[in-house]
């Protein structure tokens, strides 16, 4: 029993490479062929690289599903909407623009704004929308 807990733990973390599969069902199948072959390979035991497999499985569909959940909630919060600052105020950041001290904001007509006089990560306001963004 002593010789499997560090095959587990070996399956859990090499499951772990796998968390950027799409969905459950993705990550439970790497998991389970990741946690067989290490099992088969270090032990040598059909039994065992079973037994490796599943405890593969279920460890990538757990993985899977927090992945996923974690994903939903991004899309939730419009993460994926636009560029959103990093320190949670939830605007959208301006982009830069090929000329120094100019950026294009985030909403439509999507205007080239100065902000040569802002400093960088500093709330701009765009004129023609009256909308917040971050100054990038």
């Amino acid at each position: 029993m002593n010789k499997f807990i560090p095959i587990v733990s070996l399956c859990v973390f090499a499951t772990l490479g796998f968390s950027a599969c799409d969905t459950p069902g993705h990550s439970a199948l790497a998991g389970a062929a990741t946690g067989g072959a290490i099992v088969g390979i270090l032990t040598g035991r059909p039994r065992l690289a079973l037994a490796g497999a599943a405890v593969g499985a279920g460890t990538g569909y757990l993985i899977g599903k927090q992945v996923q959940a974690d994903r939903r909630a991004a899309y939730d919060q419009g993460y994926y909407d636009g560029h959103y600052a990093d320190d949670g105020s939830g605007y959208p950041m301006g982009r830069f623009t090929d000329r120094p001290g100019i950026v294009t904001s985030p909403y439509p007509p999507y205007n080239q704004i100065d902000v040569r006089e802002i400093p960088r990560g500093a709330k701009v306001q765009d004129p023609s929308t009256g909308k917040i963004f971050i100054n990038p």
